[in-house]
């Protein structure tokens, strides 16, 4: 029921949308623009006006848009479905506001069908996924964007994402990036071996510490009381996730040439690797997503130092 109060000198009209009352204030209240002289106050494309949109077009110098990617798949019995995409979501607005970039998170579903084993999972194909990103940059790029970051949080869409890169350069005659890191630092380095050691890439300790961090809400880790790891390979495989071994350069791409093409192939859990996601780290996940934006921001502000090469002019 749609309940209109009228008769207060300072508001207009109250409107009851079940239990909470919204102020509407009269039109002649000061007014404060999303963006005022190219400075953004709110930095997702779909929030902004036309006219906001357009005056940051016009008086930032170095227009930048932030894309995110990700995806609706399944992540065990414990994450969400849109872990992936809920995840990216929060890198990318992050990223935009601290760098006066707009933000533009086109799609939810990302590349995935090797997870349709499992109820739940959207998969674009990889033609529809290419369309999308091609698209959206492809608009902005028709309004005078030229440089998009684009950061990718499914490692499904990958390949995807990377003949995009390539391909709007030419098309499009603009710059396109997906900068990755940092790689260098502790807490990276111990991901890293994470995933070499026990293949911790996919509703493990991390990604589970990932959501824990961002949206605990989302998390219902008491699925998991009687988890055990399901993870089922060749014991020769098995044997090569030890990046200890004098030959693990060569045995990692072995091991990469032996992947079954559907996650149900080898967990019936949906949960990759052989470590237990029960010792996730929301701090430690906290920490990592401060160090990766903090590098993309980075990564925009000297990119903005450079001028416009006379391609993409």
């Amino acid at each position: 029921m749609l309940m209109v109060m009228v008769g207060s000198p300072r508001v207009d009209k109250v409107w009851a949308r079940g239990m909470v009352f919204y102020p509407v204030l009269p039109h002649s209240s000061p007014v404060k623009h999303l963006s005022e002289n190219g400075v953004l106050s709110r930095f997702w494309l779909y929030e902004l006006t036309r006219p906001d949109f357009e005056d940051w077009l016009e008086n930032e110098p170095c227009p930048v848009a932030v894309i995110g990617i990700g995806s609706i798949e399944q992540h065990g019995p414990h994450l969400p479905l849109g872990m992936d995409s809920l995840a990216i979501k929060e890198y990318v607005h992050e990223v935009a506001r601290r760098t006066n970039s707009v933000a533009v998170h086109p799609c939810w579903p990302g590349f995935s069908p090797h997870h349709m084993g499992f109820p739940g999972t959207i998969t674009f194909s990889w033609e529809t996924l290419t369309a999308v990103l091609m698209d959206t940059i492809g608009s902005l790029s028709c309004h005078g964007v030229k440089r998009f970051v684009i950061m990718n949080g499914h490692g499904g869409n990958t390949q995807v994402m990377n003949l995009v890169v390539q391909q709007a350069k030419r098309e499009f005659g603009v710059m396109v990036s997906a900068p990755m890191g940092p790689a260098g630092t502790e807490l990276a380095k111990q991901l890293a071996d994470r995933q070499k050691r026990h293949w911790d890439v996919h509703s493990g300790p991390s990604e589970t510490g990932t959501a824990l961090a961002l949206f605990p809400e989302l998390v219902e880790m008491e699925r998991l009381d009687d988890w055990e790891v399901t993870l089922k390979l060749d014991p020769k495989l098995m044997a090569f996730l030890d990046p200890d071994r004098k030959d693990y350069e060569v045995v990692s791409q072995v091991y990469a040439a032996c992947s079954q093409p559907d996650t149900d192939d080898f967990t019936s859990s949906g949960v990759y690797g052989k470590n237990d996601p029960r010792d996730a780290d929301a701090e430690e996940s906290r920490r990592r997503f401060e160090e990766r934006v903090a590098f993309v921001a980075e990564f925009i502000r000297v990119w903005k130092t450079i001028p416009t090469p006379k391609a993409f002019q």
